[in-house]
């Protein structure tokens, strides 16, 4: 099955569909799932209200996902307060058990760093912690490697390093694809990675599918 993993405009085909908080959640079509939360860009004076409002919405069935959230070194509000509101937003992953969709821009160690203090946490309660997954990843082999051996999971856009789209392909870890905010649909994401995979269009679907992965709990 196609998914469209992180966008921002609904696709035709099944798709999670990144909410602006700032907006009221209307009724989607049933191909549609929902993400919640606030992107570090956006991590204002004021966003522990906007904050708020993620959180009364979370456990909603049609929300599988909370993010995008995370950080970013290049563009956005004061490091310090993106820290504050990501540590929040992994709390509420946790809390409502739903996977976590992450922005990370110049901040892999951070990102890893709180990982694995996660991981300590959920170790001592016998917790399986839920998943992370890096969207529009652009990174190298190496990195991805990095991610990935500490239980990261990585989503493709249109813009990617073929030679790490390989790595990850030849590691049989599950990864997603996206549109990101182009209006386009990702039947054209699965198509170009097809081609550079020189695999059938059907394998990456299977291989791409999170209803098989981190979302098999979720009822359609």
């Amino acid at each position: 099955m196609l998914f469209n993993f992180h966008t921002y405009h609904i696709d035709e085909v099944f798709c999670l569909l990144n909410v602006d908080m700032d907006k009221r959640l209307d009724d989607y079509p049933h191909q549609v799932k929902l993400s919640v939360g606030i992107h570090p860009w956006k991590v204002n004076d004021g966003w522990e209200k906007t904050f708020e409002n993620v959180s009364n919405v979370a456990r909603k069935d049609e929300v599988w996902a909370i993010g995008e959230c995370g950080l970013d070194k290049v563009r956005g509000e004061a490091f310090s307060r993106q820290m504050e509101a990501f540590k929040a937003h992994i709390h509420l992953s946790e809390s409502v058990e739903k996977p976590l969709i992450i922005h990370c821009v110049k901040a892999v160690d951070e990102v890893l760093a709180l990982r694995h203090a996660l991981n300590l946490r959920c170790k001592k309660t016998a917790k399986e912690p839920q998943p992370w997954v890096i969207h529009g990843f652009r990174g190298k082999p190496e990195q991805a490697k990095q991610l990935m051996t500490k239980g990261l999971l990585l989503s493709f856009g249109h813009q990617y390093n073929i030679e790490t789209l390989r790595e990850v392909f030849t590691s049989c870890r599950p990864f997603f694809l996206e549109t990101d905010d182009l209006p386009l649909s990702v039947r054209q994401i699965y198509a170009q990675v097809a081609h550079h995979l020189d695999v059938d269009v059907g394998r990456i679907e299977h291989l791409c599918d999170p209803l098989q992965t981190i979302f098999r709990q979720r009822a359609f």
